[in-house]
């Protein structure tokens, strides 16, 4: 899938964005102290976004993550334990994406996109290393010999030959040089700038580009097998794979023909080489690229962006949103090696029944023992370009909003609905293929569908009926929540703008208030006659006169980024950015905060039972005890 769509997906709320939220450091101390303060971490769902995957001696492994920091394997990757001690976190923002992981001696390394940092006790924690430049945002680290080089985003390369105490740059005031890539063959450094590649020999001082006589928009991938360079990347809508037999001087396109994505990733051992893409999954070459064989039985989620060859058979896939995929076999068969490594993005939670649905962008996972073990909602491969935006529920059945790019010669965002078969554990298409600009938010009363889009405003339809939609106007607005009472629909949007429609939707009135201004409108709730809103940024207000006035209730609100909002009964909850959950104390006329879940974005809130449940950005499912 094109990046723009996942970037589509994240645009649901100002902040989905923001990737990452769980803070590990000191993962048991503060594990004691969610316990104690009644939040507990469920089970998962595990996986997440992983940026590297790195094999140290004796079968040890670490994986990079974007949001969650390192996790360590000490069994091969059965199970995965978090080791972030030291290393830098902010309330809200979480860590920063481990892009890099390299071992020199008995000294881990670790690149952020914040700096470098270094352990000396096999990654039980970090430090940060002097002398290098803070906020250097870090994609490759290197090791040559006894010469460490260190690639960044927006300062160039760096190169330590005393283990870090101090630094120099290459090709001083040559520019701030973005450096995507770093590779090396033999003792030649080779460096993705761009479209191009820059080389630096061991006797040689500064970097020097090489020929480009390949066709590449941009560089993502190296490896090297005995004396052959090979880079990878993307052109277009394609991917591309070029090898070399002259350190870069020369180049021979070797792009498999189904190889539809952006070449992310390339590994070789021994003469094996792997190729990982951003959609097609993996490929295998055994003649050093001259034939290819795409390799994906069990690989679940084909975008991938990291590959680990351990021997010519042994291969880990760190991919987007699925986490890490390991083959025995040189790819004839995946298997998801998961267990512990919790780093997804829960931006939707609904429940039927005893069963919790969490829905991850990319894909649906459901648990039926509180959170103890979470199994996926199955669903074909047509669906493999979709993502699911929002869960809503009708007469006890799951129907998911979901958003696709159209083809290109097709105008906007694919939207679709779906329902979940829950005997057999599939979706079923109710709508597909709408040219609408995404579905964003899905509201059903009775049997009634109230569907929120990007930009095309708002659509209704009702349940088995044909044709399928009723425009009810609202054009050009980003609907980011709606709620229906009666004959009343509201609507709110990215910009903070409240409208009501007193009349099913043949015409609408502005009702925001302007508390709200400038905010994302992120709820709206009802208790009895009392409306609430919510809002990235500005809080919670609430209106109990169908939204003629408003009135702000913040006291105790410690984070007004509100980003969620759930209601059951007379109980209303907000999660916000930064601070954790708030309960609303009508009767004090304040929030309460719940629990030590403050170092955790929140992104989704529901109740079963006698517990809440919280989905997170990048740290799964928390669930807190809200009655005995």
């Amino acid at each position: 899938m094109d990046q723009q769509i996942r970037d589509t997906f994240r645009r649901k709320l100002p902040v989905i964005w923001i990737a990452a939220v769980v803070f590990f450091g000191g993962f048991m101390l503060q594990l004691r102290a969610d316990v104690e303060e009644g939040w507990v971490q469920t089970n998962g769902p595990y996986g997440g976004e992983i940026l590297t995957v790195y094999a140290a001696p004796k079968g040890v492994l670490f994986a990079g993550t974007e949001g969650a920091g390192i996790f360590r394997s000490t069994d091969r990757g059965d199970t995965w334990t978090p080791v972030n001690t030291g290393l830098h976190f902010e309330p809200g923002e979480g860590f920063t994406g481990v892009t890099a992981l390299v071992q020199k001696g008995e000294t881990f390394y670790a690149g952020t996109r914040r700096t470098l940092y270094a352990s000396t006790d096999g990654g039980n924690t970090w430090h940060h290393v002097s002398n290098f430049q803070e906020y250097a945002s870090i994609s490759d680290i290197v090791v040559i010999g006894e010469r460490i080089y260190v690639g960044t985003l927006n300062t160039g390369i760096w190169y330590s030959d005393d283990d870090g105490a101090t630094w120099l740059q290459v090709n001083d005031g040559f520019g701030p040089m973005l450096i995507r890539e770093l590779s090396s063959i033999g003792t030649t450094l080779v460096a993705g700038v761009g479209d191009r590649v820059f080389r630096k020999r061991a006797n040689e001082a500064e970097l020097t580009a090489v020929r480009d006589d390949f066709v590449l928009q941009q560089i993502d991938s190296f490896a090297a097998m005995e004396d052959l360079l090979y880079v990878g990347g993307h052109a277009g809508r394609g991917g591309e794979i070029f090898r070399s037999n002259d350190e870069g001087d020369s180049w021979t396109r070797i792009t498999a023909e189904d190889m539809a994505h952006t070449v992310t990733a390339l590994a070789a051992f021994g003469g094996t080489l792997y190729a990982g893409t951003y959609g097609s999954g993996v490929f295998r070459s055994d003649d050093s690229g001259d034939s290819w064989t795409a390799v994906n039985a069990g690989l679940t989620n084909r975008r991938v962006s990291t590959l680990l060859t351990v021997n010519e058979d042994t291969v880990f896939a760190g991919t987007l949103e699925g986490g890490i995929f390991h083959t025995m076999e040189g790819g004839d068969s995946w298997v998801e090696v998961n267990t512990g490594l919790t780093n997804t993005t829960v931006g939707e939670l609904a429940v039927i029944g005893n069963t919790i649905y969490a829905g991850m962008g990319e894909r649906i996972v459901h648990s039926v023992d509180d959170g103890e073990a979470w199994q996926p909602v199955k669903f074909s491969s047509m669906l493999d370009d979709y993502l699911f935006s929002t869960l809503s529920v009708l007469e006890g059945e799951l129907y998911i909003g979901a958003i696709r790019f159209a083809p290109r010669d097709q105008r906007g965002v694919v939207g679709g609905i779906f329902r979940l078969d829950e005997e057999n554990n599939l979706l079923d298409e109710v709508i597909v293929n709408r040219d609408l600009t995404g579905i964003q938010y899905l509201e059903i009363v009775g049997t009634t569908f109230y569907i929120g889009t990007q930009r095309d405003g708002i659509y209704k339809w009702e349940k088995d009926s044909d044709p399928w939609t009723t425009d009810l106007g609202l054009k050009g607005h980003f609907i980011t929540a709606l709620s229906v009472n009666a004959e009343k629909i509201y609507a709110g949007t990215d910009n903070g703008e409240i409208y009501r429609s007193e009349n099913a939707g043949k015409s609408w009135q502005l009702v925001n208030s302007t508390d709200m201004a400038g905010s994302s409108v992120s709820g709206l709730k009802w208790i009895g006659s009392t409306l609430y809103a919510s809002a990235w940024g500005t809080g919670v207000i609430r209106s109990v006169n169908g939204g003629d006035s408003w009135t702000p209730i913040n006291d105790g609100l410690d984070d007004r980024t509100v980003s969620t909002m759930a209601a059951t009964g007379t109980e209303l909850y907000a999660g916000t950015y930064s601070k954790g959950v708030f309960r609303w104390m009508p009767d004090k006329r304040w929030w309460e905060p719940m629990g030590s879940l403050h170092l955790h974005q929140i992104l989704s809130l529901v109740v079963l039972d006698d517990f809440l449940y919280a989905g997170t950005g990048a740290g799964g499912v928390f669930k807190i005890r809200i009655a005995e």
